[in-house]
């Protein structure tokens, strides 16, 4: 059940509390004026004074009595309301620093994640200023064959010239 549902059932039950504590009181109140305007009947009759009084000394104290239980019991219920209340508020706190935590970590993620980003693209720098310079060297390498194939083509050459002086002598 959601909490504010469950608060809201609370909320409902403390108001027909109430609501039923302040029948309970008015009709105590009117119990107590007829018995205030009986009293003056009462007090002519003098057999029924003594028990009378008893039984309205009883029914106040009953009626006292029981606006202390209806007062004791809807502190008790206000004090579990509020000691639920509490603990709710408790277990929120707990979960906004556990929030606040995740949240650290995911921005130390992010940090992360944006130096490698920065690593990557040095990588990447680097790796096309290697396949310049690979490009470079394939090229000086090229030019290197092509001499040494020149240089073949003129030892080929001399060394015809060589076998024809040979040849000649």
């Amino acid at each position: 059940m959601h909490l504010e549902t469950r608060v809201e059932k609370l909320e409902e039950h403390h108001k027909q509390m109430d609501t039923c504590t302040h029948g309970l009181a008015r009709t105590c109140a009117d119990i107590k004026n007829i018995a205030l305007t009986n009293q003056h009947d009462i007090a002519t009759v003098k057999s029924d004074i003594s028990n009378l009084s008893t039984n309205l000394k009883a029914l106040t104290d009953a009626t006292h009595a029981g606006f202390r239980r209806a007062d004791e019991q809807h502190n008790e219920f206000v004090k579990e309301t509020r000691e639920h209340f509490d603990q709710l508020e408790t277990r929120l706190d707990q979960f906004g620093v556990r929030f606040d935590q995740f949240e650290t970590r995911f921005d130390q993620f992010g940090t992360r994640f944006d130096q490698f980003g920065t690593r990557f693209d040095q990588l990447e720098t680097r790796f096309d200023q290697f396949g310049t310079r690979f490009d470079q060297l394939e090229t000086r390498f090229d030019q290197f064959g092509t001499r040494f194939d020149q240089l073949e083509t003129r030892f080929d050459q001399l060394e015809l010239l060589i076998r024809q002086s040979l040849a000649n002598n």
